[in-house]
């Protein structure tokens, strides 16, 4: 089917995002989505409210009054993200989906290109961008991550995209693994069996590594399609280091499991798993409640007892001596 046909039938583009507590966001985000039917595209927006404790389902409510292609779905119990992108999931209708968070600013422009290049390779399954980040108490904006942009300068080569094979992406395995800097193809993902983790911290690792290493081509874009919200409060997940950061352990262990179920994907992609594996572990050691440490560790050598003795061998000998090294010395210690 072609891309004036699709657009008779269905939405161009699907937005999904999870809702919770989020009222004061959903006015200007909905108005960023639906801002994009000026440009021609359809647009389906899907809320899945996450047991929202203040009014945000009622503002949905009277967003969906005015914007016809605005979807609630209401849940009655907080389980996260992760579980709020899947359970919207299935009602994507778009040729192409973003993820997106209620609280961040999306930049439709880079979106309605992204799409017109897509259409023009059928091949391409999912689009990557630079994303840019903004300190809510100081209206300040701040690039990527460093480790991001050097990874995206050494796909782009100075260019404003490309478009390579999964493996000659490969670096973008170790990209942070944000949901919302990607355009997917929804056809593509849904009989792939695309999904996010079920863990309330991390639960877009997951999703990350199936974006990528599920993809036929992949396009790397310079452009920004999004600004990520700082909030100066730190009462996001991504903050927390009780016990519910040990649930990385879990969002890891998913990830394993579907690399595990897919050998060939594991034995040319496992360097880049453990990459981020012993990474989280460093980032996230410094942070945790110290009585947690001992938990900490043991979950960590759990999740090393994985580690296939072949793909040891490649790290040492072809891909990361150094990473092998820090694993097999936390194994033996």
């Amino acid at each position: 089917m072609n891309a004036a046909a699709a657009r008779k039938d269905g939405p161009d583009l699907s937005v999904i995002v999870p809702v919770h507590n989020a009222e004061d966001h959903l006015p200007e985000l909905v108005g960023q989505v639906f801002a994009l039917e000026d440009s021609g595209l359809r647009c389906q927006m899907i809320c899945l409210d996450d047991a929202s404790s203040d009014d945000s389902v009622a503002v949905l409510r009277d967003l969906a009054q005015r914007h016809p292609g605005l979807e609630i779905i209401e849940r009655t119990e907080n389980r996260g993200a992760g579980h709020a992108r899947n359970d919207a999931w299935p009602h994507a209708s778009g040729r192409y989906t973003i993820f997106f968070d209620a609280d961040d600013t999306l930049h439709g422009e880079v979106l309605a290109e992204a799409i017109s290049d897509m259409d023009a390779d059928p091949e391409v399954d999912v689009a990557v961008f630079a994303y840019r980040y903004e300190r809510e108490e100081t209206a300040s904006f701040t690039d990527m991550g460093y480790e991001d942009q050097k990874i995206l300068e050494q796909l782009l080569q100075g260019g404003r995209m490309t478009i390579g094979s999964v493996e000659n992406m490969a670096r973008l395995l170790g990209f942070t693994n944000y949901p919302w800097n990607k355009l997917l193809r929804t056809g593509h993902y849904k009989r792939a069996g695309m999904r996010f983790g079920s863990t309330k911290v991390n639960n877009d690792i997951l999703g990350h590594w199936h974006s990528l290493l599920l993809a036929r081509s992949i396009m790397v874009c310079r452009a920004v399609n999004c600004t990520h919200i700082v909030h100066p409060q730190g009462n996001n997940l991504t903050n927390a280091f009780g016990a519910e950061r040990l649930t990385m352990f879990d969002a890891l262990e998913e990830t394993y499991d579907f690399l595990e179920g897919r050998p060939d994907l594991r034995r040319r992609y496992a360097h880049h798993f453990w990459a981020l594996a012993n990474r989280l572990v460093r980032w996230a050691r410094p942070r945790l409640d110290p009585a947690l440490h001992l938990q900490f560790e043991a979950r960590y050598a759990d999740l090393l007892g994985r580690l296939d003795l072949g793909d040891l061998t490649r790290m040492r000998t072809k891909h990361a001596a150094d990473l092998a090294d820090s694993l097999v010395n936390h194994l033996t210690r």
